[in-house]
């Protein structure tokens, strides 16, 4: 429990509550291209929220912390009285999490944290495409019909993949290994669903709040890059790129 004295408490109470009656909910204003999902940015709830506090004489400071076992942020809000109103928000973390993993989910902490304190609703298909995707049963995709002639293949699709193989991160084949798209499709219904594209047209970006390229995006398109060589004879098979399992 926060130790405000009488009067700070009631003048926190009044400016919260002045402060939850005008806050509007926010649009998607970003892009995820894993889930092909829109989600309201970071940016978005910053630029909506820090001037309707400092109206009401509110600062609202994040701070992250976490352990072995979990990362989050301590929320606290300020009154220019002096009462102040503090709370964590934790999720788990994986062992073997990197800074930028972690630094994703700060950011996603952040944004439902602001949205939760302002009492408002904020567009996040990209939360709901996640949810799904780890509550629903997995979806096999049907093979090929005879009418569509496949391109020549890279390797052969009759092998499995193998544990750590570098995939299509998004797509209508997203999760397929590389090995395994044709290197380049005649089914031109099927969205990024050959090795040319990730190999020589998909450009990696940074996503999100971050600021950098992600690790996985940069081996997906090196491997890429590697299979689309190795095709052509322009280059020796080589040992793939491997990639990691977190979709930030």
């Amino acid at each position: 429990m926060n130790e405000n004295n009488p009067e700070q408490q009631v003048s926190l109470v009044k400016a919260l509550i002045a402060f939850v009656a005008e806050a509007k909910d926010i649009k998607a204003d970003d892009y995820n291209p894993h889930y092909k999902s829109k989600f309201a940015s970071l940016e978005a709830h910053l630029l909506a929220l820090k001037p309707l506090a400092k109206k009401h004489g509110l600062a609202i400071i994040q701070m992250p912390i976490g352990d072995i076992d979990a990362v989050g942020i301590r929320n606290i809000i300020l009154h220019e009285d002096g009462g102040m109103l503090a709370s964590n928000a934790l999720v788990p973390a994986d062992k073997g999490m990197s800074g930028q993993q972690a630094g994703s989910l700060y950011s996603y902490v952040r944004r439902y944290s602001l949205a939760s304190i302002a009492g408002i609703a904020t567009d996040d298909d990209d939360a709901e495409s996640d949810r799904i995707a780890k509550t629903a049963p997995v979806a096999r995709k049907a093979t090929p019909t005879a009418s569509v002639a496949p391109a020549k293949p890279v390797a052969s699709v009759s092998k499995p993949a193998a544990v750590g193989e570098a995939v299509a991160p998004f797509g209508d084949l997203k999760g397929t290994p590389l090995s395994q798209l044709p290197l380049k499709s005649a089914d031109r219904s099927v969205k990024f669903g050959d090795l040319n594209y990730f190999a020589n047209v998909w450009k990696p970006k940074p996503f999100g709040d971050n600021t950098e390229i992600s690790p996985r995006d940069l081996r997906v398109k090196a491997e890429a890059e590697r299979l689309w060589a190795v095709a052509h004879g322009e280059t020796e098979e080589a040992k793939p790129s491997q990639t990691d399992d977190v979709p930030f």
